[in-house]
Formats: structure tokens, sequence, C-alpha cells
């Protein structure tokens, strides 16, 4: 059924994806784009799957808790109740929820640094927050909390619509002789009590529940409206519409109007700043998309990352709140900034590469581990052009090693020598010529990890010798660890996405890596069950291919690479039609803060950056039979006729009036604006943009 009546962001449904496949599910937020500030219902007992989840027991403000309850509630344990999950009105700019056992009703909504909820039957309120300090003066009621580990501290000032008595206790506030209907503003900051009040004036201040929803409403409506789809069923629309909100999550945006406070040098600065972010995840196609459509904000996110290195000296790779997590493996911030050169996105290259440099031949390569200096399996790398692995049974002497995470020797290997690729671009740009003919050449390490005689990416020990009875499937032990990173040899054979024709010579040719595309596809798993028991983050698996986990994102797209685009075409629409879907398990991996949602909300249009860096994006099928994209030049329109009625095959291709034949767009033709015309069919065209670059 095709109606399509709603909004971008009415069609949006944060409950998909809810129940997760095997891992992490998602959360259903309410929350302006980029905002620390969210909601998702606290539920009890805490679970993993939110769509199963019975119970709730407050909702947050920051690090406080806000907890609903009835009139003779006398603590917040009371104000746990029971809901309907298919009850619930949830939205990016509101939700509302019946809190059956107490029968008061609750709506939600945020403010870029602010909170309001409005309750129906409540008598009482409970604010809670580990070690807060409570205070209340002429009817408001402020709040000190800490928040994180390093001694960051949340001030907050909370008004309410009503009359209301307080009393004190330890760790809470209790708000009690409140009538119905009754909303409680929330204005927060990491900076003092002074600026959340300021934050409340700018936010709040002669403002409703109505009235801010109907805000954060507009903000999301401009922003997911910069991209227009029609012509499929409303299912396909909610599921698309709601990937794309899901991509504008992070990185947060931390600036108070003018000032922030760093968790970086715990300090307070000027500016703006923005920061938590998952670059492992995030580098393939977030950023990316979120350059396309919000080239002045990722601008200022850029100077955030420089911000970070001249705060502490080094370059982030894992940036949170309160400084760098040292989480998974590669300096990916060298992705970021190679991309935005390449596109024309301006930012401090000068000292974004000072540090990506500084990553690139001081520190650790070791996943997990975080701004220690290089040792010997660094000097390895440097000097032999691999990361080298343990043998089988080997113990392990390197004392910074994670014992879980291990060495993941060829990933880290294939991984930096993509950041190469991209730090030889910066340097280039830079006029470092000597820099960029070492990261030029280090780019090509990848080739030092391709076992010819087998045909798959392989480990090597410190003296360059093969790791005897390797198994590229179930080598290395729990998720592959000992040489790959959450996937096996089948996978990351293909983690070449800048120097892809190098990669086929490797391989035999072109046809050659079709072929291993087509065994990745069609290789059973050998007993999902123990599996996935060792890989358990290889879900949404086709063959050996695993849409759930962000190594395989590119992986579809290389077909265009080798002649052959018919059958990226067939295997994207395959896969979104499988593994993308409005329901709570319409997302078949870990969504890793809008990582998988942003390859969908790309990959759904028939555009995926498969190079960051370059500034090209691959073609496929559009689910779509029309998209508008609001890109610098104007629109960017993509007529597919027939697409949302299944026709996967293109034809042929009219750009600007003008015959197309390639199976690549650039990121000028994009931004500038025009008509790409896609013929559709039932069968594909094996002569339609078969050149290889």
């Amino acid at each position: 059924m095709r109606t399509n009546p709603k909004t971008p962001a009415e069609a949006v449904n944060p409950y998909i994806g809810t129940i997760g496949h095997l891992l992490t599910a998602t959360r259903p937020v309410t929350a302006l784009p980029h905002s620390w500030a969210r909601i998702f219902p606290t539920v009890t007992p805490q679970v993993m799957d939110y769509f199963i989840a019975e119970k709730i027991a407050s909702f947050p403000a920051g690090p406080l808790a806000i907890a609903f309850a009835a009139a003779d509630a006398s603590d917040p344990g009371e104000a746990v109740s029971r809901f309907d999950v298919t009850a619930v009105d949830s939205h990016p700019y509101a939700f509302e929820v019946f809190l059956e056992d107490s029968g008061i009703g609750v709506s939600g909504t945020t403010g870029m640094h602010s909170f309001v909820y409005r309750a129906e039957d409540a008598g009482k309120i409970f604010v809670s927050g580990r070690e807060a300090v409570f205070a209340v003066s002429d009817g408001v009621l402020f709040v000190e909390a800490p928040e994180g580990k390093r001694g960051r501290r949340a001030y907050t000032a909370i008004r309410l619509s009503c009359p209301f008595e307080a009393e004190i206790r330890d760790g809470c506030a209790v708000l009690s002789g409140v009538s119905s209907p009754c909303e409680l503003y929330a204005a927060m900051s990491y900076i003092s009590v002074e600026k959340a009040k300021e934050i409340y004036a700018r936010e709040l201040a002669g403002q409703d529940f109505a009235s801010v929803s109907a805000a954060s409403k507009a903000v999301w409506e401009d922003l997911l409206g910069r991209v227009r789809v029609s012509g499929n069923t409303d299912g396909v629309r909610t599921a698309y519409y709601t990937a794309l909100y899901r991509s504008f999550g992070k990185m947060f945006q931390y600036g108070e109007y003018g000032s922030y406070y760093s968790g970086y040098d715990k300090k307070v600065h000027a500016g703006e700043f923005y920061t938590v972010d998952q670059l492992w995840d995030s580098f393939r196609s977030m950023h990316p998309l979120q350059l396309l459509l919000e080239p002045e904000r990722h601008r200022v996110m850029l100077d955030s990352y420089a911000e970070m290195y001249r705060q502490t000296g080094a370059m982030p790779s894992f940036p949170t709140e309160d400084g760098d997590r040292p989480c998974m493996l590669g300096f990916h911030a060298a992705s970021l900034f190679a991309d935005a050169l390449a596109k024309g996105i301006p930012a401090d290259f000068e000292t974004a590469y000072r540090g990506i440099r500084r990553n690139a031949t001081e520190i650790s390569m070791l996943p997990w581990v975080g701004d220690r200096p290089a040792g010997e399996l660094e000097r390895c790398y440097y000097e032999k052009g691999f990361f080298p692995a343990l043998e089988n049974g080997q113990e392990e002497w390197i004392a910074d090693a994670d014992s879980f995470e291990r060495r993941q020797s060829v990933a880290v290997t294939l991984e930096h020598a993509y950041d190469d690729w991209c730090a030889a671009q910066l340097a280039k740009h830079l006029g470092y010529e000597d820099d960029a003919a070492l990261f030029a050449k280090r780019a090509l390490n990848y080739q030092n990890v391709y076992n010819r005689e087998i045909g798959f990416m392989a480990p090597k020990n410190a003296a360059g010798e093969w790791i005897r009875d390797y198994d590229p499937m179930r080598g290395g032990g729990q998720g592959g660890r000992a040489y790959f990173a959450e996937c096996n040899a089948y996978t990351f054979n293909f983690s070449v996405w800048h120097d892809i024709e190098g990669l086929a010579a490797l391989m035999g040719g072109p046809d050659a890596l079709a072929d291993r595309l087509d065994e990745l596809f069609t290789t059973p798993a050998p007993g999902k069950y123990g599996f996935l028991d060792q890989f358990p983050d290889s879900t949404g698996l086709l063959g050996m291919f695993c849409m759930g986990n962000e190594p395989s994102f590119h992986i579809p797209y290389f077909y265009n690479y080798v002649g052959r685009p018919w059958m990226t075409q067939r295997r994207l629409r395959t896969i979104m039609d499988l593994w993308f879907t409005d329901s709570p398990l319409g997302i078949c991996g870990d969504e890793d803060s809008g990582a998988m949602s942003s390859w969908y909300a790309f990959s759904g249009i028939g555009l995926y950056p498969v190079c960051p860096g370059k500034p090209e994006y691959a073609l496929s099928s559009p689910l779509f039979d029309e998209v508008t994209i609001k890109v610098s030049g104007g629109e960017f329109v993509i007529r597919a006729e027939g697409a949302g009625d299944g026709l996967r095959y293109i034809q042929s291709a009219v750009l600007n009036g003008g015959a197309f034949d390639r199976a690549f767009l650039t990121h000028r033709e994009l931004t500038a604006g025009g008509e790409l015309v896609l013929k559709m069919g039932s069968r594909p065209n094996r002569e339609w943009a078969v050149r290889t670059k």
C-alpha cells in the first residue's frame, strides 16, 4: 500500500531495531539532531531489547532520573509501572506513554540542552541522581551532579508549571502537591548554574510542551526533508526515514551558546564543540552522509577533532565526553580529513595532520590500547609492511596487548594501510612530499598479507612467515581476534577500498575478484550455531557476507569496479529487502550509533561512498521511484520509475540530458544539482556501465 501521508519526521519509528538479532538492539530515542539531551525510557528489569520491556521506572534528564508517581507514593520504586510498548507514541521529536499501574500519562520532548515532560494525573515527582546536591530557590530546583568518571559535573535548573512542595532527601528531591496536568522543564549546563539559567531563558522561557515539541519537529522536518523519497510502500519509507534519523544522533554538540566545557583538558572554552564518536564505525558512511547533508555542521566537527588534538596532544580514535576511549582499531580521523579535503570542506588540515602523523609514526597500533608509544610490533609494520601475529598457541609477551581483543594482526595491517593512504593525501596537499611518499608506500601494505597460494588475507609472524595451520573461515579464536576484528578472512579479503584495482590484480584480475565476491555470497556458514557463537557480530548473513557488521559495508559495491554493476544492483536490493524493515527486528546488526543506519540511508537512494577520501559515490539500485537530495547547488534528483515496484536492474541512464554510462557519480556532479534518470528493468543489462575504473 502506497499512501505516504506522513511527513519525513512523522514517518520515523524509533522502535525499529529494538530487538537485536544477536547482540545490541537500538534504543527508541527522542532528541534533537546531535543533542546529548536524549530521552529513552529507563526500563526495568534492564533489558537489551527495548521492545520486550514491560515496565518503566523513570525518564532521564542528563545524569538525573525523573519518576512520576501517585500522590501517596513514598519512594521512586513506587513509580515503576507496566506499559504497553505497542501503544507508545514515539517520534524523534516527542513521545507519549501511559503508565498502566499508576494511571499516569507521560510525554517527553527536548531542546538542545533541555528536557520537557508533561504528566497527566501524577501527584508526586521524584528527581534522583548519584551523589547529587539539591537546593530550592524562588520556586526552582537546582541540582548539581557528577557525570562520567573524570570530574565533569552537570548543573540543572528544574521548574514546574504548577506549584509544588520540595523535600530534599539523600540523593533525591521529592516534589509533591503537583496538580494535573503538570509540565516539568529542566535546563542543563556542564559549565555552571548561571549557564543553566541562561539555557532555560534561551530554550524554555515562555514555552510549554506543545511549543517545544513543535520546534523540535520543525528541526527534524528540515533535516530529514533534505532527502525526499517517493514511490514505494509506507513500510519501506518508514524504514528509510528511521535510518536517516538515526544517522544524525552523533557527534554530540556540547557548545552552550558561545562556550563549552571540555572533558579533554577540563576547562571552559569559547566556541562550539562536538564530541562522542565511534570512528571505526562512523567513518565509513555516517560521516560522509553528514558531510553531504550538513556540510557546515560537519566542518565544525572537523574543527572539534583538531581542537581535541590541541587540548591533549593526541588525535582521538573514539572520542567521548571526557577524552579518548581506546576502542577497536585504526586511526580513522585520517579518513575524516582526507574526505573533507577531497570534497572541498574547509578544515584546519595542518593541525589535524600533526595529530594524524603522530598516530601513524609514534603510537601503538594494538587494538583497544590507546595512546601508548610504538614498540616492536609497530616497528615491524613500519619496516616490513605488516603487523605481526603470534603462532597458534604462542603466548603473548607484549604487556599492552588486550587479553581478549588480542593483536588482530591482519585487520590492523589492512585498516592502517587505508589510514596511511589518507595521510598521504593530506601530506601531499600540505606540501610534505617525503611524508606523502612514505605514506603512499605504506598504503600498499595490504599486499603483504595476501597469500596468493590460498587466496586469502592471512597472518604472518614477525619473521615474515605465514602462520601455520591457518583457517580463513574459523581461524583466530573468538571473533577471529588473533587476526581480524569481529569477522573472518572472507570479509577482510575485501578491506582494501582505497585500491580496489590493486586488490583485483593480487587476486588475478577483475574477473577473479568478481568470482571471489560471488564466493563470499554463496559460501554457507559451517553450521550457523557454532559459527555465530564464534562470530556473534557476523549477523545478517548471506553466505559468508555479514551485513550486520561494518567491515562488510562496502563489499557489494565492489562489483561496480570489476565490470559487473548489475550484481551490485542485485546484491543491494536483496540485502535491503531482507535485512532492513519497519519492524522491531528491522536492523540486522549492532546499530553502532548510526553507522548501520547510515549505510541504509545511502544505499536506499542508490549511492554509496565506497572510499572516504575519494570524491565519488558508487551507484546501485534505489528503493524509490524518485529521490530528491538537497545539496549546495540546489537539488539533485534521481528518477528510477518502477524501482519502488521491485525493478532492480538499471537498463540505461541519463545525467542532465546526456547519456551516462558509468556506475559512479562524482561529488561535484552530485552537489552541483541536476537530474539522473535511470531506466529500470526486471532483468540485468550486462552492457550498461561495464567499463572498469
